[in-house]
């Protein structure tokens, strides 16, 4: 008799799949995203005794003893799943953690399970990689090239973000400046980049959504790539290799031991004394591993780091744990204040009251420079229209001064100053499976409801493209898995978005395709921009798109269930497929 078992009458019976999706619910698709994703659901929903899932049963908690530790209470949803254990802190950098020892059912069973190739990886040690990133030294030799094999940083390696570095494949390679744009704030940043001897050693970059901070970042980073960049951490709320602040030291400190090399001897002894060091708090961690190597480092190697190496950290409200940018923010903040470190930090975020209130603290050796009081904006995105809408009347054989000036005008005037609006509206325009007049007509005759916004016409463009795909349905289930995705932020769950909505990863990008100006594809389905996020969740804006973040993870997890109870009822059934 199969221990796992699904209540017959549960309203998350599995759906019937069609044969060409069957193969998607094998064993290539993943139990340990599955349990991570649910025990982060369960520590959102349950763990604060403020929240009920409707329609799934809690009928208690238990105590579980894994390593002899004793673990936190978990929840169990009747007739569906059994106990799963929850996930440790560090669970998910951890190399060498281990799954709970209390050996419930779908462990059992999940032994039997493949896992993908990416998941098998982690936890691996003395990895030897390829097509490895290509540092620059600042100060000492002229370049250093890290072509893998044993380089003594090996304990190192699991915990550092590459995907978060300014050049990883992650990065989306048109988030650069438009070329002839943002020609006050880029001139700012290089004379002080330049500058041997700045008061300011932190660089606060700050503005609305979609006032263009890590488009000028990005512009930075590969302009002084080799010539004063240090080293790079660029944030992103909806990739768990990119959202957590416990990586970011160690990803710093990666890159400082091959930009440095001078730090790499200290920084290698550093982990060899604690071999734990990444698993360590924020504090201690940029203490052994950044600060301490440029306190033993000669004094003479030191004073040629002029002008003072640069590190570049983007999107700073986008680390998923606020309290963790408070107190990043103030060990950097601190560092600089001590002069425990000579390099010199820029750091891009929205304007969050938290940033704010954490760097008034170091006010006196801080720039700021706010994007929204720049006079240039209009400027650049006029700019920025007229050069794609001549790439555009090129392609599509409109004349050479399409769509006119007094067009691009309006435009400029009506995106508020930030390129959000223009940005979006020149992918809308210049898809290909439209006519390129047909579409701007439509813009221009949208009409916001209600009071004047500075979002009102951006809020009308966004819903006009929401209307477009023929399944309503279809969408607002994909917008809902897209919130709770978001908001659980761990493990590579977008893997298995063509898995929950029960179709091939071919097909879910046909059903997408009219949302394009909205969503990319690649390297998996993802919002162009934050800001679409912020419209799906504010109400008043989105009607009868909305999904809140309570709503998205509730359904999130019920795609998950659905999904797992099919392919535990497909594998007792049919055990030899």
């Amino acid at each position: 008799m199969p221990i796992f078992y699904r209540n017959p009458n549960s309203r998350l019976n599995p759906r019937r799949s069609s044969p060409e999706s069957q193969h998607l619910i094998q064993s290539q698709n993943t139990y340990k995203r599955f349990k991570l994703s649910v025990s982060s659901l369960f520590r959102r929903f349950c763990h604060h005794d403020t929240t009920h899932i409707p329609g799934v049963d809690t009928p208690g908690t238990q105590k579980m003893v894994s390593d002899g530790h004793e673990q936190p209470a978990t929840v169990v949803i009747a007739n569906v799943i059994p106990r799963l254990p929850r996930t440790p802190h560090h669970d998910s950098l951890n190399p060498a953690g281990k799954q709970a020892e209390g050996h419930n059912i779908i462990t059992t069973f999940a032994e039997r399970v493949a896992v993908p190739v990416a998941t098998q990886l982690q936890g691996a040690q003395k990895l030897s990689v390829g097509s490895n990133p290509r540092f620059t030294n600042i100060g000492v030799n002229n370049s250093v090239n890290y072509y893998g094999g044993a380089h003594g940083l090996e304990k190192l390696e699991n915990f550092v973000s590459f995907a978060a570095l300014h050049d990883s494949a992650e990065q989306d390679p048109d988030c650069r400046c438009h070329p002839g744009t943002r020609k006050i704030v880029l001139r700012r940043l290089r004379d002080w980049f330049d500058n041997p001897n700045p008061t300011d050693r932190i660089t606060w970059l700050h503005g609305p959504a979609g006032a263009g901070k890590s488009a000028i970042a990005q512009t930075i980073a590969h302009e002084y790539r080799g010539r004063g960049l240090a080293a790079t951490y660029f944030f992103y709320r909806s990739d768990a290799r990119r959202n957590d602040g416990n990586r970011l030291f160690a990803t710093l400190a990666w890159q400082l031991a091959f930009s440095i090399p001078a730090t790499k001897n200290f920084i290698v002894h550093a982990l060899n004394k604690t071999p734990r060091l990444p698993m360590k708090d924020v504090e201690y961690q940029f203490e052994q591993l950044v600060a301490y190597p440029f306190r033993e480092m000669n004094n003479n190697v030191s004073q040629m780091l002029q002008p003072a190496p640069v590190v570049i950290i983007d999107c700073v409200d986008e680390c998923l744990d606020e309290q963790l940018q408070r107190r990043f923010l103030a060990v950097i903040g601190n560092a600089v204040k001590d002069c425990s470190v000579p390099l010199r930090f820029l750091l891009c975020s929205r304007p969050e009251a938290l940033i704010e209130e954490t760097l008034d603290q170091f006010k006196d050796f801080t720039l700021r420079i706010d994007l929204a009081t720049l006079d240039d904006s209009n400027r650049d995105i006029e700019k920025y229209l007229v050069d794609q809408f001549s790439v555009i009347a090129s392609k599509q054989g409109l004349g050479l001064t399409w769509p006119g000036q007094e067009i691009i005008k309006e435009i400029v005037f009506k995106s508020s100053g930030t390129f959000i609006l223009p940005s979006t509206l020149i992918r809308s325009i210049g898809d290909e499976d439209y006519s390129a007049q047909s579409q701007l007509d439509i813009i221009r005759n949208l009409k916001p409801p209600g009071p004047v916004s500075p979002f009102a016409l951006l809020d009308e463009l966004f819903l006009e493209i929401l209307k477009q795909p023929r399944d309503q349905g279809f969408l607002k289930t994909f917008l809902a898995l897209l919130i709770g995705r978001s908001s659980i932020g761990q493990g590579d769950l977008h893997e298995d978005d063509a898995m929950l909505m029960n179709m091939s990863k071919k097909d879910l990008h046909t059903k997408l395709r009219k949302m394009r100006s909205l969503l990319k594809f690649k390297p998996f389905i993802d919002v162009y921009h934050k800001s679409f996020l912020d419209f799906l969740q504010d109400s008043s804006r989105s009607g009868q798109y909305h999904v809140s973040r309570q709503a998205g993870l509730k359904r999130y997890l019920e795609l998950v269930v659905d999904s797992v109870v099919q392919h535990v009822s497909m594998a007792i059934e049919q055990p030899n497929r």
